[in-house]
């Protein structure tokens, strides 16, 4: 993964712990419900769109 690559993730990770944060604040909840939300969330996707990429070859019969 390239820096910029890093950098976006990470520019999307702190977007999205904010949303999920001020979301788990609105209904009362705690930061740290909002912060185990989004990683879970977060991680889940970053692990299948990594392995959608790595995997772009079997896919692509290269």
């Amino acid at each position: 993964m390239s820096l910029l690559g890093a950098i976006f993730l990470f520019v999307i990770w702190v977007a999205g712990a904010a949303a999920s944060i001020a979301w788990a604040f609105s209904l009362g909840a705690t930061l740290v419900l909002g912060l185990v939300l989004w990683n879970s969330f977060f991680g889940f996707c970053t692990a299948v769109g990594l392995m959608a990429f790595w995997s772009r070859e079997h896919w692509l019969g290269d």
